[in-house]
Order: C-alpha cells, then structure tokens, then sequence
C-alpha cells in the first residue's frame, strides 16, 4: 500500500516560536515526501490526517537524522547535555538513597550499641563497672592477694606474738605504759620544782620577785598621778575660777532662765505667751462669730421650714400629694419586685358606683401566688380611726376582688396611739410621713407583709403556718423599734436647742481659756522670781 505524505511547517507554529528560536524556524526546510516505506506507512496511518500526523513524522525524522549522524560519529551537543544532565541528575537520586541507606544504617548501629536503654555499650560498661563486675571481681582478685602478702609480711613484727603486741598488751606486766609512766612522773617533778622556784621570794630573779617589784613601781606613778587628777576635778567644779566646767553651766542656766522669762511674760509683745493669747481671743472671737451666724442661719432655716410647712398643711392640695407620694412609692416597690401596680381611684370596681380601692397591685408571674390582688386605701384624713380604716379595707377588697388589703396614713393625721404597722387578719395598716424617709421602712414592710398574706391565702399549708408565726414575730418587733424611730426624730427636731448648746459651750470654753491664760500669766512671773531672784511686780 502506498501512501503521500506532506510534512510542512505551519506558517503559525513559526509566528508562536519564541524570540530566540525564530531565528531558527526562518531556516526551515518545506519537503513534500512521498512516503511508500510500508512500516513508515503504517506507523503513520495510526495518526488521523493533520497535526498529529505531522508532529509524529517530525519527531520520527529527527530521530532518525539523529541515529544517522551518531551512526556517522557527530553527537550533537544539545543531546550529550542533556544526557549529562539525565545522568548527574540519576546519579545523584541514587547518591541520596544510598546516603539515606547509609545514614538509617549507622543509626540504627549506633542505636543498637549506645542507647542509653538497650544499647551494647551500655549493657558491656554495666557488666564491667557495676557491682560484682569484671573489674571490681579483678581488682579484687589483685588486692586480696597483696593483702594476704602483706599480712605474712607484718604479723612477725605487729601480730599477735609480735614484740609490739607484748608491749602494748594490758594489765601491769605493760611495759610500754610503765616506760610511759616514769617518763611522765619525772616530767611533773621538774616542771613543779621550776614553779616552786618562779614563786619563792628568794629568787631574785623569779617572775613574783620581779611582779613585787613592778606594782612597787607603777604604785608610786599612780599616787603621784590621782593627786593631779583630783586637784583638776575639784578646780573644774569652783565657781572661783571663771573658765571652770561649773561656772560655764552657771552662765548658761542664767541664759537658759532669762530666755524662758522673756519668752513668757506678757510685758512683751513678742513673747510666745503673748502670741498665743492673741491668738487664743483671734480664734475665740471668730468662733463666738462663727456661732452666732450658724445660729441666726439655723434659726431662719427652722423658721422657713416652719412657714412652708403651715402652708403646705393649710393647702387642699397636701392630701393629693400624700395620696401621689405613697402611690409613686407603693409602685416603685412593684416594679422592683415584677408586680404590676394600677392606680384605680377613679373608675368603680365589682360593686355599682363603688370606687374604693385606690390602687391595686397585681402579683407578677415569678411570684409563688401569681395573680393575686393587693388593693391599697391611702388617706391623709383625720376622719378615719382603725375601725373605719378597717371597714374602708374590707370594702376595698370586695370591690376589687383582692385577697389583702393594705392601709396607709398620713403620720399628719393618723389617729393617737396607732403603731406605725400593724396586722389585723388579711389587713395592713402602716402610717407613713411622705416627708420623712426615716418612714420609707414602716411603708416597704407593710407591702411585704400583703405580698406573704398574699401567698398564705394561696397555699394554706402547715408548712407556711410557721412562716407566718415567725413573720408576725418579725412585725411585733418592727412596731417595737418604731417607737426608738420615734425618739430619734424627736431629737433630730431640736436643732434650736442644739444650736444654743453650742454657743453655750462656746462661752464655756471662752472663761476656761480665759483662766487658763491667767494662771499661766501668773506662772510666768513665778519662774521669772525664781530665775532672777527678784519679786513678782
């Protein structure tokens, strides 16, 4: 089978050379080959007809011009690089497994002898060093023997029927103790012969002959030099002599006095005692003017305060600002608690034209009695006893449907003898001054009271029948304290008197001052006759 076949270079495979090899594609060679080799044939009809037919016939005419030229013996340079580069680059893959090879090797031998677990060297140094070893059992192999040779050596000289062990041997047949002893016998009897003869006066030459002899001599210097310490000593204490020790104190004791004189005695302006007594009536005066104006202050105050209060009394409007007062107040309370409060004074309730009930204050969905109803009467009326502010209570709470009720008075207008909070059944009286925050508690006890009614009336268990004791307990002993309340603001009230207490003691302490100045006066002039030897002017 025969077959054309045209190789060409496309102009556009020459326009998309690089820049370095368009110099190359410019001297390119157009063949058209007619190709009837049947192999060559079909090794190119494996190719559908087109680039990759062309590209497979460059490729296998290079090849061939390449075996062809090598057949010739020209290499061509670009092919020896590149195989140079193939083989350095194999060579060095195989270099760097057999480094690796080699490196895993010598680790791992290294390990297996030094390892500090496992390793031979360790285990051959431990063999070797450790008790009962291979060296320690040498070395004393070795030593047991030259033991053994020195003792057959010494026993004829130190053993135990040596000479040596005859002399040291105990008991009195010793003579080793015995030469000792004389020895030591006759050393005791020279050394005390040469004492007795250093301590006899008939050695003129002996230590306590020449002792006698020193203190005879230093005692003789030390008479003559006492003589002239002492006629020093009682020349420093004359008064006779004008640079002596005594009369140099005389001078400044006198110094001392005159100065101490001088500076307390009021002849002098500028004596300390005359500065502080001008500065003692300075400070007294600005205290009694100090006072008088805190008093004419405190008393306009009290007098202001006195007026306003009338007036506000006076005022129809007084019982609508308690009635707003206590209501802000019973409301605070709610929404701190998460209660909801209504002021329902005017609009009726569950009874035809009824409007008792001035506000009602609807427990909130935490609390144990969710839902249940506090109505709330505030009045600052003096028509109201306890038995109408009862009565006003229970209608309260059938037009309101509320479980507990809860009564506030005015202080200004409660009746006598009322405690400041009070129990009676499911009811709360409380009285309470709008203008005295002393009162706040009287009022935010009795709301928690109507709260713990409240929750009783829901859950009458016996459980809570203790609580309930403890918590009328702890109302007998709030109405208790109310009266120590009471005397507090009964002496908060009297600012006047207080004011006056002061002044008073103000005065007070004007006169003692005044005394105190004098009997000082009067001590200056008697240190001033004392210093002086002179008599009080």
């Amino acid at each position: 089978m025969n077959s054309a076949t045209t190789i060409d270079l496309p102009e556009a495979e020459t326009e998309a050379l690089p820049q370095e090899h368009q110099s190359e594609a410019s001297a390119a060679v157009r063949l058209d080959i007619w190709i009837r080799d049947p192999e060559v044939v079909a090794a190119l009809e494996t190719f559908p007809q087109g680039r990759k037919r062309e590209e497979f016939a460059l490729g296998a005419l290079k090849i061939g011009v390449l075996a062809l030229r090598q057949a010739q013996g020209c290499i061509d340079s670009d092919a020896v690089r590149m195989e140079g580069d193939r083989l350095i680059a194999n060579l060095a893959t195989h270099l760097t497994t057999h480094q690796a090879q080699i490196t895993a090797q010598l680790a791992g031998t290294l390990r297996e002898y030094f390892d500090p677990d496992s390793g031979r060297f360790n285990e051959r140094v431990e063999r070797l060093v450790g008790q009962d070893g291979e060296l320690e059992q040498v070395l004393r192999s070795r030593t047991e023997a030259s033991v053994n040779a020195l003792r057959t050596a010494l026993d004829p000289y130190i053993g135990e029927g040596s000479k040596l062990m005859e002399l040291l041997s105990p008991g009195e047949s010793n003579m080793l103790i015995g030469t000792i002893k004389t020895s030591v016998d006759q050393l005791v009897a020279a050394q005390q012969a040469r004492l007795l003869t250093e301590f006899s006066l008939d050695n003129k030459s002996g230590a306590l002959a020449r002792l006698v002899a020193e203190v005879s001599t230093q005692n003789g210097t030390l008479t003559a030099n006492l003589q002239t310490s002492i006629q020093d000593v009682v020349r420093e204490f004359s008064l006779d002599t004008e640079d002596s020790a005594l009369s140099r104190l005389v001078k400044r004791v006198e110094l001392a006095q005159r100065q101490i004189s001088a500076e307390f005695t009021l002849d002098s302006e500028q004596s300390a005692l005359s500065r502080m007594k001008r500065d003692l009536t300075g400070l007294i005066d600005s205290i009694r003017k100090d006072s008088a104006a805190f008093q004419e202050r405190v008393v306009a105050t009290l007098e202001a305060m006195k007026a306003r209060k009338q007036e506000s009394f006076a005022s129809t409007a007084h019982g609508r600002d308690f009635e707003q007062a206590a209501y802000e107040f019973v409301e605070e309370a709610a929404q701190d608690a998460g209660d909801v409060p209504e002021r329902t004074g005017g609009s009726t309730g569950l009874i035809r034209n009824c409007k008792k009930g001035d506000c009602v204050v609807t427990l909130g969905p935490d609390a144990d009695a969710a839902g249940a109803r506090i109505v709330c009467e505030i009045k600052e009326d003096a028509n109201y006893d306890l038995a109408a502010s009862l009565q006003e209570l229970r209608e309260a709470r059938e037009n309101r449907e509320a479980a507990v009720g809860l009564f506030v008075h005015s202080r200004r207008t409660a009746p006598g003898g009322l405690k400041p909070i009070a129990r009676y059944g499911n009811d709360v009286v409380v009285v309470w001054d709008s203008e005295d925050a002393g009162s706040d508690v009287f009022l935010a006890a009795g709301i928690m009271v109507c709260k713990a009614l409240a929750l009783r009336k829901g859950s009458m268990g016996a459980e809570l029948a203790a609580d309930f004791a403890a918590l009328d307990k702890a109302i007998r002993e709030i109405e208790r304290q109310a009266g120590y309340l009471g005397d507090i603001e009964t002496s908060s009230h009297t600012i006047k008197s207080g004011a006056e207490k002061i002044l008073k003691r103000v005065e007070s302490m004007r006169s003692v001052l005044e005394k105190q100045i004098e009997t000082l006066d009067q001590q200056s002039h008697a240190l001033r006759v004392l210093a002086g030897g002179g008599s009080p002017g």
